[in-house]
């Protein structure tokens, strides 16, 4: 299974790096289709909440594609999620990935928003002020993020790069305690709000919300990051059409890619 799917994207397949995380993995979904024994396609889903799983990892061998293999995976895959309890499946393909996206229509999958990826790999030297991270929930924050145009463009979701899971008060609550949450306040009140994950080398910016010069001044701060030499380059993920796209452009982002994040009811 390794040995075809990490040709399919040039060598930069992630799929053989997770590949043990995968099989070990008792509460997480994972199939493999079998021509003879041999096997010819993978498919994996996980539970992001009781009522959403998350599927990812679809490939089919490239000699045994047009059989409806990538179909039956999913069908099955989605069927063993429902029985399960999940009220929701969700995904995420690239733009110019026409076939997956082709897939995931006949699927019946939709679209539910669509993010505009953004990177910046330059540096800034001075630290701006004013943006903190918090490590417990403020008075009132939970509830300002939740009445935030941001948050419904954003389907009450966050990104790590090529996931997007639910935003909740759980879950937020475990990203103040990881320090993940990047908060800048005005009079006592917020005034934006985002969300950043590293790993790789690479500082991920996968919500935002709030004033847009408050956010601007956030993506500052992930510059000076870079500044700090912790990181290589930063990474933006937001609603294609939402106010911090321009925002991350004036402030050294360059628009690199599109994703499109798909949803599907299972009740």
């Amino acid at each position: 299974m390794v040995e075809f799917c990490k040709n399919i994207w040039h060598g930069g397949d992630y799929l053989p790096g997770v590949w043990d995380e995968w099989l070990s993995d008792r509460k997480g979904l994972l199939l493999v289709a079998t021509i003879h024994g041999a096997p010819v396609g993978v498919v994996h889903a996980y539970f992001q909440t009781k009522d959403v799983a998350w599927l990812e990892g679809l490939r089919v061998h490239p000699a045994h594609r047009g059989l409806g293999i990538a179909g039956k995976l999913n069908r099955a895959l989605t069927r063993s999620a429902r029985s399960k309890g999940a009220k929701v499946a969700r995904l995420c393909t690239g733009s110019s990935n026409v076939a997956s996206q082709k897939h995931a229509r006949k699927m019946g999958f939709k679209v539910i928003q669509t993010f505009q990826r953004l990177d910046s790999t330059r540096s800034l030297r001075r630290k701006p002020v004013g943006v903190a991270r918090p490590r417990k929930v403020r008075a009132g924050l939970w509830k300002w993020l939740q009445d935030r145009p941001e948050f419904h463009e954003s389907k009450s979701m966050f990104s790590d790069g090529w996931t997007w899971y639910p935003l909740t008060a759980v879950s937020f609550r475990r990203l103040l305690n990881n320090r993940q949450v990047l908060l800048t306040m005005h009079n006592s009140s917020p005034s934006s709000c985002c969300i950043v994950s590293g790993e790789d080398q690479r500082l991920t910016l996968g919500f935002a919300a709030g004033v847009l010069g408050d956010v601007e001044n956030v993506a500052r701060f992930l510059r000076y990051m870079l500044f700090r030499g912790r990181h290589e380059r930063v990474r933006a993920l937001v609603p294609l059409k939402s106010g911090p796209v321009r925002v991350l452009e004036d402030n050294g982002f360059e628009k690199t890619a599109k994703i499109l994040v798909y949803e599907k009811s299972l009740r």
